[in-house]
């Protein structure tokens, strides 16, 4: 399959394989490939509300990473960022994308492997977008790493991923603590559905990785043009912080959305994609 080939339509659900593992990926669009990876708990469909306006763009190519969605766990490794990008690169092999230019982009936890993506393939890889990206544990809430700790312990882990399943319960935990109230229904229907199929061993081992990522170095290495959107009213990264680290980079353009929070809204879709668009489009953008 050629990407470059490809027409702005629905996008083609298709499986591909890692070591025996299954990956299960959707593919639309015309142009240059564009590979997004999904937030925590999250699949392909993550990104639904950006199909339209990115497929006219790029070529999308959105993996369901290992444990997540319809794709298999890891087997023999630990659900880190840089094994989850190993596991997206025999894709790209069977796509033609490897040896060639593609963007990367990756949503809030699925930032940490695309940026390990970007670093792995440091020579193609043009555009990078991370999402409320998770780069190092003085970027992120205090009051965020005590509730995953508190949640991950051995002995609890197992009953909140029981909670987790219950649909009152999980909406209350992401209205008062992660999203806002303000949410897409729609958004939340798929999330939940998202996050009852997740492998328990994939979303621990993710989780805490996360937050304990040190990746500011790798992303102050770049020289090709990076994006990081922020929402300025966002319950997990620091956004202070993490004006602070740009103001340092140069190299790196932060677009913060004001009056916004990390739950996603059809006013809140529609000003990342004006931020998201001009930045394809070779623009700089600002938040609107």
């Amino acid at each position: 399959m050629n990407p470059s080939s490809m027409e702005p339509r629905s996008p083609q659900e298709e499986f591909a394989s890692y070591g025996g593992r299954r990956l299960r990926y959707l593919v639309m669009g015309s142009g240059p490939p564009l590979v997004l990876f999904h937030g925590f708990l999250g699949s392909a469909e993550n990104f639904e509300t950006w199909f339209e306006a990115l497929a006219q763009r790029r070529t999308l190519v959105i993996p369901d990473l290992p444990g997540f969605g319809s794709s298999t766990p890891l087997r023999d490794r630990v659900h880190i960022a840089e094994a989850m990008a190993a596991a997206v690169e025999p894709l790209l092999d069977e796509l033609g994308i490897s040896g060639g230019r593609f963007d990367v982009g990756g949503l809030c936890l699925g930032a940490s492997p695309a940026l390990a993506l970007a670093r792995r393939h440091e020579g193609d890889v043009g555009r990078l977008i991370l999402h409320t990206p998770l780069l190092d544990p003085s970027l992120v809430r205090r009051r965020f790493h005590l509730q995953v700790a508190a949640m991950t312990a051995p002995g609890v882990f197992n009953g909140i991923l029981w909670l987790s399943r219950r649909r009152v319960v999980s909406d209350l935990y992401k209205r008062l603590m992660v999203e806002g109230s303000d949410v897409d229904q729609a958004a939340a229907e798929m999330n939940f559905r998202n996050q009852t199929r997740a492998d328990p061993r994939a979303t621990r081992e993710w989780l805490r990785d996360g937050l304990r990522r040190h990746d500011v170095d790798a992303l102050a290495a770049r020289t090709q043009p990076t994006l990081i959107l922020a929402a300025a009213g966002d319950k997990i990264v620091d956004v202070e912080a993490l004006r602070g680290l740009v103001h340092r980079l140069p190299q790196v353009q932060l677009a913060v959305i004001e009056e916004a929070g990390h739950g996603w809204n059809a006013e809140f879709v529609r000003r990342q994609l004006d931020v998201l668009t001009a930045f394809l489009d070779g623009a700089r953008p600002a938040a609107a």
